[in-house]
């Protein structure tokens, strides 16, 4: 079995081949499928937690802009220097933006939320199983916030398609279990897979 350390490895290597026009075409189509498939999160969310995308991650602007549009609350993490933690904000959609911890961006006002507030969660990662593990960067961030929230939010990762792997990810006990996978071309309900 590889390690999380190599598997990390070959996701980030694999990652950086993908082209530009091609990440803005997962991320228009994985819009479209939060939207139209059985998750369809603008019916049953009002506060959607969304990562802000970074080079080589799936864009995330095309979901942001579809749950304002529907009059419902984008929550983002931010880096919170006095519980030197990341935390959630409110993210407004004019709002300005700053490059935080690690060149992270977020919002320059914090508006805090708390992740019981938090109806889905769409999250990033470097690779899953189809059982719902999830191999996010190794630093847990995802993992600290996801345990402090409601356990009937939705946890929905966002990733091409060749980051669903087939054999089970190495996992350890802390590690959150995501209950959909949303690629460009299938969504995935975890459960139905264990």
């Amino acid at each position: 079995m590889r390690t999380k350390a190599e598997i990390r490895q070959e996701m980030r290597a694999k990652r950086k081949e993908i082209s530009q026009i091609e990440r803005q075409e997962a991320g228009q189509e994985i819009c479209k499928k939060l939207i139209d498939s059985e998750i369809n999160i603008l019916l049953h969310a009002w506060k959607v937690a969304l990562y802000l995308s970074m080079a080589h991650e799936i864009p995330t602007r095309y979901i942001a802009r579809s749950i304002w549009k529907a009059g419902r609350e984008v929550v983002v993490p931010y880096w919170s220097v006095t519980q030197e933690s990341y935390q959630l904000t409110l993210m407004k959609p004019l709002g300005a933006l700053i490059s935080g911890k690690m060149g992270i961006r977020e919002p320059k006002e914090h508006i805090p939320v708390t992740p019981v507030e938090v109806d889905a969660f769409i999250l990033p990662g470097l690779a899953f199983d189809t059982q719902g593990g999830r191999l996010g960067y190794g630093a847990g961030i995802y993992d600290t916030i996801l345990s402090r929230a409601h356990k009937r939010a939705p946890k929905i990762a966002i990733c091409y398609d060749w980051q669903v792997l087939e054999e089970p990810l190495p996992l350890e006990e802390h590690d959150v279990r995501m209950d959909w996978l949303v690629t460009e071309k299938r969504v995935i309900r975890c459960k139905d897979q264990c």
